[in-house]
C-alpha cells in the first residue's frame, strides 16, 4: 500500500511538471512582447501570432493526442510531446525574424499537446475518486503555478539576459521530465493497440479549427466582411461539420465519442462553461501588460511582478476548490467562479489613463478569485464523467476547450481594441513607439469594451455552469466509472 501511494506521488508530480510547462510558454511571452516586437520589427499583424500559434497547435492537437493515448499508451504520447517542446524551445531561442519565431512555437505547440492532453489523464488515471478532486487539484495548482512564474519569469529574463532566454529555461526542464518519465513512469493499456486512429477525424477538425481561429485573429484587419474571412469561415463551417458526421458515424472508435457530448450533460455542461471561462479571461494579462509597460510607464520586470497576482491566487485557491469539489460536488463552486470572473472583468473595464497599479491589482485578484474556485471542480467533474478507458479523450476534449478559448479570447479582445481604437493605435503600441496621450486613452477605450464584452462570456458560462447533471454520468455504468 505504502509503496502504491509513492508510486502515485511520484507520478503525480511528473505530470504536473507536464500540466506547469504548457500553460509557462503561453504566459512567459506575454510581459515580453513588447521587447520581442520591437527586436524583431514586427507588427501588431505578426507578433499576434507569437502567442496565437502556439495555442491553435495545442487546440488543433490535443484533443486527437489525448484519443491517440488511449490507443497507443500514455507514457510514449507524454515523453515525445516534451522531445518536440524541447528542441521547439532551442529553435525559438535562436530564432533570427518574426516568421521563424511563429514557426517554431507552432512547433512547441505540438510538443505541448502531446504532453497536455495527457498529464492530466495519467493523474485521474492512478487516484481513486475519493481522492482525485486533491490529486487534480494539486495538477491545477501546478497549471497556475506555470501561469504564475511565467510574467515575472519572463520579466527578469527579458531584463537580465534578453528575450531569447525565455525559451532557454524549458530546455534542462523538459530534459529532466523525460528522464523522470522514462525511468519513473508505468504504462497502463485500456484500449485494444490494434485500433485504427481517426485519422480523417484529425484532418477535418484540424482544417476546421484553425480556419476560424484564423478568420477570428486576423478578420478585423483584413474586414470581416472581406472575401477570405467569409472564406475561411465557410470553410470552418464545413469542415467541422464533415467532422461532426465523421465522428458520429465511428462512435466509439471516434476521435470524439459524440455520445458523450449528446448524452452526457455533466460532461458537455463543464466543457462548454470551460470553453467560455478560457475566452472571457485569458485576454487580460495580453492587454494588461501593454497596458502596465506603455500607458502607466512601467518597467518589463514591474509589469511581470504585478501580473503575478492573478495565477498565484488561482494556485493558492485551487487545492482547497478541488477537495470541496469531493464533498459538495461542482455545480456550486464552478457556478460562483464564474460570476466572479465576470465581476472582476468588469472592474477592469473601468481603467483609465490615470489608474493606479493597486486598482489594477485588485481586478486581477477578483479574477484570479474566481478562476481559483472554478478550475479544479470543473476539471474534476469532466473527468469523473467517463469511462476509464475514455480519460484520454476526455482530457484532451477539456484541454481543447481550454486552448481553444484562449486563442479565441486574444482573437476576440484584440479584434475588439483594434476595432475601437484602430490598427494604426495598435501596431504603434507594439512597435515600441511612444504613445501620445490620445493613442493612450484610444487603446484604454477598446480595452475597456473588451473587458465588457469578456465579462458578459463569463456571465453565460455562470448560467451554463448551472445546467450540469448529476456528478455520475447516466450512460456510464458504475463499474466502468473511473
Amino acid at each position: 500500500m505504502e509503496t502504491e501511494k509513492r508510486y502515485r506521488r511520484t507520478v503525480l508530480w511528473i505530470a504536473c511538471i507536464g500540466s506547469l510547462m504548457a500553460p509557462l510558454d503561453s504566459t512567459i511571452v506575454s510581459v515580453s512582447i513588447p521587447t520581442i516586437a520591437t527586436s524583431l520589427n514586427m507588427d501588431y499583424a505578426s507578433i499576434i501570432w507569437v502567442p496565437t500559434g502556439y495555442l491553435v497547435a495545442l487546440a488543433v492537437l490535443i484533443l486527437s493526442m489525448g484519443r491517440l493515448s488511449d490507443i497507443r499508451g500514455r507514457k510514449p504520447i507524454f515523453i515525445s510531446g516534451f522531445v518536440i517542446f524541447v528542441v521547439g524551445s532551442f529553435l525559438c531561442s535562436i530564432a533570427q525574424n518574426g516568421a521563424e519565431l511563429i514557426a517554431f512555437r507552432i512547433m512547441q505547440g505540438v510538443g505541448a499537446a502531446c504532453f497536455g492532453a495527457t498529464a492530466t489523464a495519467i493523474v485521474t488515471d492512478i487516484f481513486p475518486r475519493n481522492e482525485r478532486g486533491k490529486a487534480l487539484g494539486i495538477n491545477a495548482m501546478a497549471v497556475y503555478i506555470g501561469l504564475s512564474a511565467g510574467p515575472p519569469l519572463g520579466g527578469f529574463l527579458t531584463q537580465a539576459f534578453g528575450w531569447p532566454s525565455i525559451f532557454y529555461i524549458n530546455i534542462p526542464i523538459g530534459i529532466l521530465v523525460i528522464l523522470l518519465a522514462t525511468f519513473k513512469m508505468k504504462e497502463s493499456m485500456l484500449a485494444p493497440k490494434k485500433e485504427r486512429f481517426d485519422l480523417l477525424g484529425l484532418l477535418t477538425f484540424s482544417i476546421g479549427l484553425i480556419a476560424l481561429l484564423v478568420a477570428l485573429t486576423v478578420g478585423d484587419m483584413m474586414g470581416w466582411t472581406s472575401l477570405p474571412i467569409i472564406g475561411l469561415f465557410m470553410i470552418a463551417i464545413i469542415f467541422l461539420a464533415v467532422f461532426y458526421l465523421i465522428e458520429k458515424r465511428l462512435g466509439c472508435r471516434a476521435m470524439l465519442d459524440i455520445t458523450l457530448i449528446m448524452k452526457n450533460r455533466l460532461f458537455a455542461s463543464a466543457n462548454i462553461t470551460a470553453l467560455l471561462n478560457y475566452t472571457a479571461f485569458f485576454g487580460v494579462s495580453f492587454l494588461i501588460s501593454f497596458y502596465l509597460q506603455k500607458v502607466l510607464g512601467l518597467n518589463v520586470l514591474d509589469a511581470g511582478l504585478i501580473l503575478l497576482i492573478m495565477p498565484v491566487t488561482m494556485a493558492i485557491l485551487s487545492p482547497f476548490s478541488g477537495r470541496a469539489s469531493d464533498r459538495i460536488g461542482s455545480k456550486a463552486l464552478s457556478s460562483v467562479g464564474m460570476v466572479l470572473v465576470g465581476i472582476g472583468l468588469l472592474w477592469m473595464s473601468t481603467l483609465t489613463v490615470t489608474s493606479n497599479t493597486i486598482f489594477v491589482s485588485i481586478g486581477l485578484f477578483i479574477i484570479g478569485l474566481g478562476m481559483g474556485i472554478f478550475a479544479s471542480p470543473n476539471t474534476s467533474a469532466v473527468m469523473g464523467s467517463v469511462k476509464r478507458s475514455q480519460l484520454g479523450v476526455a482530457s484532451g476534449t477539456l484541454a481543447t476547450m481550454r486552448f481553444v478559448g484562449q486563442a479565441s479570447s486574444l482573437a476576440i479582445m484584440g479584434a475588439i481594441v483594434s476595432t475601437i481604437a484602430g490598427t494604426g493605435v495598435i501596431s504603434s503600441l507594439f512597435i515600441g513607439i511612444a504613445p501620445t496621450s490620445v493613442v493612450s486613452q484610444e487603446f484604454v477605450t477598446g480595452m475597456s469594451y473588451a473587458f465588457i464584452v469578456s465579462a458578459i462570456i463569463a456571465f453565460i458560462g455562470a448560467g451554463t455552469s448551472l445546467m450540469r447533471g448529476s456528478f455520475r454520468a447516466d450512460h456510464v455504468s458504475p463499474d466502468e466509472v473511473v
